[in-house]
């Protein structure tokens, strides 16, 4: 018997937001964080600037989602990419999978980095 895993929901795609970033599946899906995502983040660990940033990132990831500075789709790998200014800035990582839309990973990044890809993607219809 498979073991169920705990999920927290942490946002959600709602219509408007997926028509504002080209979003065409996953519409309605609640985003979930699961338990298992400390683990997979903790390879980052490291690059954050000290253990508080770190933890002030995997606490606050309903915030970076809620109030993005800029958000990215990545059509091709069918991800969303929230970025905000918490301690440091962060990148959440959300996957829309056939049935849920998942944070698959939390990471820090520089401000220059977000503002390369603003700039990439200006005349686009992804830009926030």
């Amino acid at each position: 018997m498979r073991k169920k895993t705990s999920v927290v929901k942490v946002g959600k795609l709602t219509e408007n937001f997926c028509k504002k970033y080209g979003i065409t599946d996953g519409v309605g899906f609640d985003i979930v964080q699961s338990i298992g995502l400390v683990y997979h983040v903790q390879k980052h660990t490291s690059n954050f600037l000290n253990l508080n940033n770190y933890t002030d990132a995997l606490s606050n990831i309903s915030k970076v989602i809620a109030s993005p500075i800029f958000v990215y789709f990545d059509s091709a790998r069918n991800s969303i990419r929230f970025y905000k200014k918490l301690q440091q800035y962060v990148c959440v990582v959300v996957n829309i999978d056939k049935t849920v839309a998942h944070v698959a990973t939390v990471y820090p990044i520089n401000k220059k980095k977000i503002d390369r890809l603003k700039k990439k993607v200006k005349n686009s219809t992804i830009v926030s």
